[in-house]
Protein backbone atom coordinates (compact mmCIF):
# COMPACT_ATOMS: atom_id res chain seq x y z
CA UNK A 1 0.00 0.00 0.00
CA UNK A 2 1.42 3.39 -0.69
CA UNK A 3 2.80 5.82 1.91
CA UNK A 4 0.02 7.69 3.68
CA UNK A 5 0.31 11.52 3.45
CA UNK A 6 -1.49 12.97 6.16
CA UNK A 7 -0.87 16.51 4.49
CA UNK A 8 -2.54 15.10 1.53
CA UNK A 9 -6.34 16.27 0.78
CA UNK A 10 -7.40 13.24 -0.94
CA UNK A 11 -4.48 9.91 -0.53
CA UNK A 12 -7.24 7.51 -2.00
CA UNK A 13 -10.52 9.49 -1.28
CA UNK A 14 -12.03 13.08 -0.18
CA UNK A 15 -12.12 14.08 3.10
CA UNK A 16 -14.53 15.83 3.25
CA UNK A 17 -16.77 15.63 6.61
CA UNK A 18 -19.84 13.06 5.94
CA UNK A 19 -22.50 12.48 7.90
CA UNK A 20 -21.75 12.21 11.26
CA UNK A 21 -22.88 8.20 12.23
CA UNK A 22 -22.78 5.44 8.94
CA UNK A 23 -25.89 4.48 10.30
CA UNK A 24 -27.88 7.18 10.41
CA UNK A 25 -29.65 9.80 8.22
CA UNK A 26 -29.71 13.33 7.69
CA UNK A 27 -32.21 15.70 8.73
CA UNK A 28 -30.99 19.10 8.16
CA UNK A 29 -30.05 21.44 10.49
CA UNK A 30 -31.60 23.42 13.47
CA UNK A 31 -29.63 26.85 15.02
CA UNK A 32 -26.64 25.76 13.16
CA UNK A 33 -26.52 22.06 14.63
CA UNK A 34 -26.63 19.31 12.49
CA UNK A 35 -29.19 17.20 12.98
CA UNK A 36 -28.94 13.09 11.82
CA UNK A 37 -31.43 10.04 12.79
CA UNK A 38 -30.49 6.66 12.84
CA UNK A 39 -31.43 3.84 11.06
CA UNK A 40 -32.54 2.04 14.10
CA UNK A 41 -35.96 4.45 14.22
CA UNK A 42 -36.84 2.89 10.69
CA UNK A 43 -36.33 -0.58 12.21
CA UNK A 44 -37.87 -0.02 15.13
CA UNK A 45 -40.90 1.51 13.54
CA UNK A 46 -41.13 -1.36 10.97
CA UNK A 47 -41.14 -3.61 13.44
CA UNK A 48 -43.76 -1.99 15.44
CA UNK A 49 -46.05 -1.65 12.50
CA UNK A 50 -44.98 -5.50 11.62
CA UNK A 51 -46.45 -6.36 15.09
CA UNK A 52 -49.77 -3.88 14.91
CA UNK A 53 -50.92 -5.24 11.78
CA UNK A 54 -50.64 -9.06 12.98
CA UNK A 55 -52.58 -8.44 16.16
CA UNK A 56 -54.82 -5.48 15.31
CA UNK A 57 -57.37 -8.42 13.53
CA UNK A 58 -58.25 -10.34 16.73
CA UNK A 59 -60.96 -9.51 18.82
CA UNK A 60 -60.78 -6.02 21.33
CA UNK A 61 -57.73 -4.77 19.36
CA UNK A 62 -60.23 -2.21 16.75
CA UNK A 63 -58.95 0.93 18.41
CA UNK A 64 -54.49 -0.79 18.63
CA UNK A 65 -53.77 1.39 15.49
CA UNK A 66 -54.81 4.70 17.28
CA UNK A 67 -53.27 3.50 20.40
CA UNK A 68 -50.12 2.54 18.66
CA UNK A 69 -50.17 6.48 16.91
CA UNK A 70 -50.62 8.49 20.28
CA UNK A 71 -48.04 5.91 22.06
CA UNK A 72 -45.39 6.97 19.04
CA UNK A 73 -46.53 10.30 19.04
CA UNK A 74 -45.87 10.69 22.90
CA UNK A 75 -42.20 8.87 22.41
CA UNK A 76 -41.35 11.64 19.58
CA UNK A 77 -42.37 14.48 22.11
CA UNK A 78 -39.90 12.84 24.55
CA UNK A 79 -37.05 13.23 21.54
CA UNK A 80 -38.56 17.17 21.74
CA UNK A 81 -38.06 17.42 25.46
CA UNK A 82 -34.38 16.15 24.96
CA UNK A 83 -33.38 18.24 21.63
CA UNK A 84 -34.73 21.10 23.61
CA UNK A 85 -32.34 20.74 26.78
CA UNK A 86 -29.83 20.31 24.62
CA UNK A 87 -30.15 23.44 22.74
CA UNK A 88 -30.41 25.39 25.64
CA UNK A 89 -27.34 23.58 26.93
CA UNK A 90 -25.65 25.02 23.66
CA UNK A 91 -27.04 28.33 23.66
CA UNK A 92 -25.78 29.50 27.21
CA UNK A 93 -23.40 26.88 28.49
CA UNK A 94 -19.74 25.91 27.03
CA UNK A 95 -21.68 22.41 26.32
CA UNK A 96 -21.61 22.75 22.57
CA UNK A 97 -22.89 20.56 19.93
CA UNK A 98 -21.97 20.52 16.28
CA UNK A 99 -24.28 17.48 15.45
CA UNK A 100 -26.97 15.58 17.14
CA UNK A 101 -28.11 12.28 16.41
CA UNK A 102 -31.37 11.23 17.03
CA UNK A 103 -31.70 7.47 18.08
CA UNK A 104 -34.48 4.92 19.58
CA UNK A 105 -34.13 6.30 23.03
CA UNK A 106 -34.10 9.64 22.02
CA UNK A 107 -30.66 11.84 21.57
CA UNK A 108 -27.51 9.77 21.08
CA UNK A 109 -24.37 10.80 22.97
CA UNK A 110 -21.92 11.22 20.55
CA UNK A 111 -18.11 9.50 20.93
CA UNK A 112 -16.88 12.36 23.50
CA UNK A 113 -13.20 12.82 21.61
CA UNK A 114 -14.88 13.36 18.26
CA UNK A 115 -16.33 16.17 19.48
CA UNK A 116 -15.12 19.50 18.51
CA UNK A 117 -15.74 21.13 21.77
CA UNK A 118 -15.16 18.64 24.57
CA UNK A 119 -17.80 18.49 27.23
CA UNK A 120 -16.11 18.82 30.83
CA UNK A 121 -17.36 16.82 33.85
CA UNK A 122 -19.83 19.49 34.51
CA UNK A 123 -21.25 20.03 31.48
CA UNK A 124 -22.01 16.10 30.90
CA UNK A 125 -23.73 16.14 34.25
CA UNK A 126 -25.70 18.86 32.96
CA UNK A 127 -26.84 17.16 29.82
CA UNK A 128 -28.12 14.34 31.72
CA UNK A 129 -29.24 15.29 34.40
CA UNK A 130 -31.68 17.96 32.97
CA UNK A 131 -32.46 16.40 30.38
CA UNK A 132 -33.50 13.35 32.58
CA UNK A 133 -35.10 15.41 34.99
CA UNK A 134 -37.61 17.37 32.65
CA UNK A 135 -38.35 13.79 31.49
CA UNK A 136 -40.15 13.35 34.78
CA UNK A 137 -41.10 16.18 35.46
CA UNK A 138 -43.13 15.98 32.30
CA UNK A 139 -43.90 12.49 33.26
CA UNK A 140 -45.81 13.53 36.64
CA UNK A 141 -47.44 16.49 35.01
CA UNK A 142 -49.55 14.11 32.08
CA UNK A 143 -49.90 11.49 35.21
CA UNK A 144 -51.93 14.94 37.41
CA UNK A 145 -53.65 15.39 34.13
CA UNK A 146 -54.50 11.92 34.01
CA UNK A 147 -55.67 11.88 37.94
CA UNK A 148 -57.71 15.55 37.56
CA UNK A 149 -59.81 14.17 34.48
CA UNK A 150 -60.66 10.60 36.29
CA UNK A 151 -64.10 11.14 37.72
CA UNK A 152 -63.34 9.08 40.91
CA UNK A 153 -61.66 12.26 42.32
CA UNK A 154 -57.46 12.58 43.30
CA UNK A 155 -57.05 13.70 46.81
CA UNK A 156 -56.71 10.28 48.47
CA UNK A 157 -52.93 9.10 47.40
CA UNK A 158 -54.45 4.92 47.11
CA UNK A 159 -55.64 6.22 43.87
CA UNK A 160 -52.93 7.99 42.21
CA UNK A 161 -51.11 4.36 43.59
CA UNK A 162 -54.34 2.06 41.92
CA UNK A 163 -53.57 4.42 38.61
CA UNK A 164 -49.64 3.66 38.09
CA UNK A 165 -50.72 -0.29 38.70
CA UNK A 166 -52.87 -0.20 36.06
CA UNK A 167 -52.23 -3.22 33.60
CA UNK A 168 -50.82 -2.45 30.07
CA UNK A 169 -49.29 1.14 31.31
CA UNK A 170 -52.66 3.24 30.21
CA UNK A 171 -52.38 1.57 26.12
CA UNK A 172 -55.72 -0.62 26.47
CA UNK A 173 -57.41 2.63 25.38
CA UNK A 174 -56.87 6.05 23.53
CA UNK A 175 -59.05 7.62 26.90
CA UNK A 176 -55.38 6.84 29.24
CA UNK A 177 -53.28 9.20 26.64
CA UNK A 178 -51.97 10.72 29.22
CA UNK A 179 -51.11 8.14 31.77
CA UNK A 180 -49.14 6.18 28.53
CA UNK A 181 -47.52 9.24 28.08
CA UNK A 182 -46.25 9.51 32.05
CA UNK A 183 -45.03 6.08 31.89
CA UNK A 184 -43.46 6.44 28.57
CA UNK A 185 -41.57 9.56 29.63
CA UNK A 186 -40.22 7.68 32.51
CA UNK A 187 -39.03 4.86 30.63
CA UNK A 188 -37.38 6.81 28.21
CA UNK A 189 -35.59 8.53 30.77
CA UNK A 190 -35.05 5.27 33.05
CA UNK A 191 -33.34 3.72 29.33
CA UNK A 192 -31.25 7.38 28.93
CA UNK A 193 -30.16 7.18 32.55
CA UNK A 194 -28.66 3.01 32.27
CA UNK A 195 -25.41 3.56 31.22
CA UNK A 196 -25.16 1.30 27.82
CA UNK A 197 -22.84 3.32 24.79
CA UNK A 198 -24.22 5.95 23.57
CA UNK A 199 -26.33 6.57 26.65
CA UNK A 200 -26.52 10.07 28.46
CA UNK A 201 -26.02 8.12 31.80
CA UNK A 202 -22.64 6.58 30.46
CA UNK A 203 -21.24 10.01 29.94
CA UNK A 204 -22.38 11.02 33.88
CA UNK A 205 -20.68 7.97 35.42
CA UNK A 206 -17.55 8.99 33.54
CA UNK A 207 -17.99 12.53 34.74
CA UNK A 208 -18.65 11.58 38.58
CA UNK A 209 -15.83 9.21 38.84
CA UNK A 210 -13.16 11.59 37.28
CA UNK A 211 -14.56 14.50 39.50
CA UNK A 212 -14.38 12.35 42.69
CA UNK A 213 -11.12 10.98 41.65
CA UNK A 214 -9.65 14.37 40.33
CA UNK A 215 -5.74 13.11 41.68
CA UNK A 216 -5.86 9.82 40.20
CA UNK A 217 -4.13 8.67 37.34
CA UNK A 218 -6.11 7.62 34.05
CA UNK A 219 -5.59 4.18 34.54
CA UNK A 220 -7.15 4.22 37.62
CA UNK A 221 -9.85 6.14 36.81
CA UNK A 222 -10.36 4.07 33.70
CA UNK A 223 -10.60 0.76 36.17
CA UNK A 224 -13.20 2.91 38.43
CA UNK A 225 -15.35 3.99 35.67
CA UNK A 226 -15.17 0.01 34.51
CA UNK A 227 -15.89 -1.55 37.95
CA UNK A 228 -18.87 0.98 38.33
CA UNK A 229 -20.56 -0.04 35.20
CA UNK A 230 -19.87 -3.55 36.38
CA UNK A 231 -21.09 -3.22 39.62
CA UNK A 232 -24.77 -1.65 38.10
CA UNK A 233 -24.93 -4.66 36.14
CA UNK A 234 -24.81 -6.83 39.01
CA UNK A 235 -28.12 -4.64 40.93
CA UNK A 236 -29.44 -5.44 37.43
CA UNK A 237 -29.11 -8.79 37.90
CA UNK A 238 -30.48 -8.96 41.58
CA UNK A 239 -33.08 -6.57 39.74
CA UNK A 240 -33.90 -8.73 37.22
CA UNK A 241 -33.90 -12.08 40.24
CA UNK A 242 -36.31 -10.62 42.26
CA UNK A 243 -38.62 -9.33 38.97
CA UNK A 244 -38.60 -13.13 38.08
CA UNK A 245 -39.99 -13.75 41.65
CA UNK A 246 -42.49 -11.04 41.40
CA UNK A 247 -43.53 -11.73 38.03
CA UNK A 248 -45.30 -14.97 38.32
CA UNK A 249 -47.15 -16.11 35.98
CA UNK A 250 -47.20 -12.77 33.99
CA UNK A 251 -48.09 -13.22 29.93
CA UNK A 252 -44.95 -10.99 29.37
CA UNK A 253 -42.40 -11.45 32.10
CA UNK A 254 -40.11 -8.74 32.63
CA UNK A 255 -36.63 -10.17 34.10
CA UNK A 256 -35.30 -11.60 30.62
CA UNK A 257 -35.01 -7.80 29.53
CA UNK A 258 -33.51 -6.65 32.86
CA UNK A 259 -31.48 -9.68 32.37
CA UNK A 260 -30.61 -8.99 28.52
CA UNK A 261 -29.77 -5.50 30.11
CA UNK A 262 -27.00 -6.64 32.80
CA UNK A 263 -25.31 -8.50 30.08
CA UNK A 264 -25.31 -5.81 27.72
CA UNK A 265 -23.57 -3.09 29.86
CA UNK A 266 -21.14 -5.88 31.18
CA UNK A 267 -19.85 -6.58 27.60
CA UNK A 268 -19.74 -2.96 27.25
CA UNK A 269 -17.56 -1.98 29.87
CA UNK A 270 -14.28 -3.68 27.82
CA UNK A 271 -15.48 -0.94 25.15
CA UNK A 272 -12.48 1.90 24.00
CA UNK A 273 -15.13 4.57 24.55
CA UNK A 274 -14.72 4.69 28.22
CA UNK A 275 -11.09 5.55 27.77
CA UNK A 276 -12.38 7.93 25.21
CA UNK A 277 -14.66 9.12 27.86
CA UNK A 278 -12.20 9.87 30.68
CA UNK A 279 -9.95 11.76 27.69
CA UNK A 280 -12.34 13.74 26.12
CA UNK A 281 -13.12 15.23 30.27
CA UNK A 282 -9.52 15.95 30.97
CA UNK A 283 -9.10 17.55 27.86
CA UNK A 284 -11.74 20.19 28.77
CA UNK A 285 -10.67 20.05 32.18
CA UNK A 286 -7.34 21.95 31.10
CA UNK A 287 -9.73 24.60 29.18
CA UNK A 288 -9.22 28.01 30.39
CA UNK A 289 -12.08 29.41 29.29
CA UNK A 290 -14.56 27.37 31.20
CA UNK A 291 -12.71 29.36 34.16
CA UNK A 292 -14.70 32.88 34.99
CA UNK A 293 -12.52 35.68 34.18
CA UNK A 294 -11.61 38.10 36.97
CA UNK A 295 -12.35 41.33 35.74
CA UNK A 296 -9.28 43.05 39.12
CA UNK A 297 -6.95 40.96 36.86
CA UNK A 298 -7.24 42.66 33.91
CA UNK A 299 -4.66 45.36 33.87
CA UNK A 300 -5.11 48.69 32.01
CA UNK A 301 -1.88 47.48 29.85
CA UNK A 302 -3.98 44.37 28.60
CA UNK A 303 -6.88 46.15 27.31
CA UNK A 304 -5.29 48.11 24.49
CA UNK A 305 -2.12 50.01 23.30
CA UNK A 306 -0.42 52.15 26.68
CA UNK A 307 -1.04 55.94 25.67
CA UNK A 308 1.41 58.26 26.83
CA UNK A 309 0.02 61.38 28.62
CA UNK A 310 1.47 64.08 30.91
CA UNK A 311 1.77 63.12 34.73
CA UNK A 312 -0.88 66.07 35.46
CA UNK A 313 -3.17 65.57 32.40
CA UNK A 314 -5.73 63.47 33.76
CA UNK A 315 -8.32 61.59 31.12
CA UNK A 316 -11.55 63.67 30.17
CA UNK A 317 -13.67 60.63 30.39
CA UNK A 318 -16.74 60.90 32.83
CA UNK A 319 -16.60 57.67 34.92
CA UNK A 320 -19.65 55.57 33.42
CA UNK A 321 -18.14 56.05 29.66
CA UNK A 322 -14.75 54.70 31.05
CA UNK A 323 -16.59 51.75 32.65
CA UNK A 324 -18.20 51.16 29.50
CA UNK A 325 -15.04 51.27 27.06
CA UNK A 326 -13.26 49.08 29.45
CA UNK A 327 -16.03 46.97 29.12
CA UNK A 328 -15.80 46.69 25.44
CA UNK A 329 -12.14 45.78 25.55
CA UNK A 330 -12.46 43.59 28.02
CA UNK A 331 -15.34 41.91 26.07
CA UNK A 332 -13.15 41.76 22.68
CA UNK A 333 -9.72 40.58 24.45
CA UNK A 334 -12.15 37.47 26.29
CA UNK A 335 -13.30 36.84 22.78
CA UNK A 336 -10.12 36.82 21.65
CA UNK A 337 -8.79 34.20 23.92
CA UNK A 338 -11.99 32.12 23.62
CA UNK A 339 -11.29 31.90 19.93
CA UNK A 340 -7.47 31.01 20.25
CA UNK A 341 -7.92 28.35 22.97
CA UNK A 342 -10.64 26.98 20.88
CA UNK A 343 -8.71 26.41 18.23
CA UNK A 344 -5.81 24.97 20.49
CA UNK A 345 -8.12 22.76 22.28
CA UNK A 346 -9.97 21.32 18.74
CA UNK A 347 -6.19 20.19 17.84
CA UNK A 348 -5.77 18.82 20.99
CA UNK A 349 -8.73 16.56 20.96
CA UNK A 350 -7.69 15.91 17.41
CA UNK A 351 -4.22 14.84 18.23
CA UNK A 352 -5.94 12.45 20.99
CA UNK A 353 -7.47 10.45 18.14
CA UNK A 354 -4.64 11.24 15.35
CA UNK A 355 -2.60 7.87 16.45
CA UNK A 356 -5.54 5.49 15.88
CA UNK A 357 -6.85 6.65 12.94
CA UNK A 358 -3.63 6.79 11.34
CA UNK A 359 -3.01 2.69 12.50
CA UNK A 360 -6.48 1.76 10.89
CA UNK A 361 -5.54 3.39 7.78
CA UNK A 362 -2.30 1.56 7.68
CA UNK A 363 -3.81 -1.78 8.20
CA UNK A 364 -6.90 -1.68 6.08
CA UNK A 365 -6.44 1.65 3.54
CA UNK A 366 -8.78 4.50 3.72
CA UNK A 367 -11.97 2.63 3.05
CA UNK A 368 -11.57 1.51 6.99
CA UNK A 369 -12.13 4.96 7.96
CA UNK A 370 -15.65 6.37 9.21
CA UNK A 371 -16.54 9.57 8.71
CA UNK A 372 -15.60 10.84 11.83
CA UNK A 373 -11.93 9.78 10.71
CA UNK A 374 -11.98 11.29 7.95
CA UNK A 375 -13.22 14.40 9.22
CA UNK A 376 -10.55 14.55 11.77
CA UNK A 377 -8.03 14.50 9.13
CA UNK A 378 -9.52 16.71 6.83
CA UNK A 379 -8.97 19.34 9.75
CA UNK A 380 -5.22 17.84 10.69
CA UNK A 381 -4.31 18.48 7.01
CA UNK A 382 -5.78 22.44 7.35
CA UNK A 383 -4.19 22.83 10.94
CA UNK A 384 -0.41 21.79 9.55
CA UNK A 385 -1.16 24.04 6.29
CA UNK A 386 -1.60 27.04 8.60
CA UNK A 387 1.05 26.52 10.54
CA UNK A 388 3.42 25.65 7.54
CA UNK A 389 2.02 29.38 6.08
CA UNK A 390 2.68 30.80 8.88
CA UNK A 391 6.46 29.65 9.47
CA UNK A 392 7.01 30.56 6.23
CA UNK A 393 5.74 34.23 6.63
CA UNK A 394 8.14 34.74 9.60
CA UNK A 395 10.69 33.74 7.56
CA UNK A 396 10.04 35.92 4.82
CA UNK A 397 9.49 38.94 7.00
CA UNK A 398 12.82 38.13 8.62
CA UNK A 399 14.59 37.99 5.24
CA UNK A 400 13.32 41.35 4.17
CA UNK A 401 14.49 42.79 7.28
CA UNK A 402 17.83 41.07 7.10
Amino acid sequence: MPAFDVDSQSPGGSFEPQPADNWSMPLGAIAGIRLYISYSVFVALAILTGLVAMVQGREGNGDLPLVTLTAVTIWFFGWGVQFLVHLCLHYWTDAKSESITIGVLGIEAANPLYRRYPWSAVANLMAACFSLTALVIFGAACLAVHMLTRTDGYADASLWLRALATPGLGLDAVANCYLTAAWLFWIQAACQAYPLPKSLGRGAIASVVVLLAADADDDLQLKLLRRSLQFVSLITVVIAMATLIADGDMNLPRWPILLLLAVALWVSTRKSDLYDWITSIHIAGADPISAHFDVTELRESDLGEPTSRPAEVSPKRTPWISEMIDSVRMRQKRKRVRAAMRREHEEASDAARLDHVLQIVSERGTEGLSAEDRALLMRVSKNLQRHRQTHTDDATQKGDGG
